[in-house]
């Protein structure tokens, strides 16, 4: 599986701001996982680019052009991804 290795928080301040975490959010979380699962490669090829890049613009350029739902499985992969994040923090403390 990929990880999102660069800044999640630039990640998901330009999906945000795009307007592409709201309406996820009310979404069935349970059907958007097995969509990203079951488009996967798309998935693991966005993420693999979005790793090389460095600006919020080249990340809101790049994330401008996929499909609407590679973008919605980023959402969920970004949220999946803080949440991990979030469990181990607290686990530390």
């Amino acid at each position: 599986m990929d990880f999102i290795s660069g800044d999640l928080d630039r990640v998901f301040t330009v999906l945000y701001e795009m307007g592409r975490v709201e309406p996820i959010l009310k979404r069935d979380w349970k059907v958007l996982y097995k969509q990203t699962q079951e488009q996967w490669s798309d998935v693991s090829v966005a993420i693999k680019k979005l790793n090389e890049l460095q600006s919020l613009i080249e990340i809101r350029n790049y994330i401008a052009g996929l499909p609407a739902e590679v973008v919605d499985a980023l959402v969920v992969e970004v949220a999946r991804e803080l949440a991990n994040y979030q469990q181990r923090s607290e686990a530390i403390h």
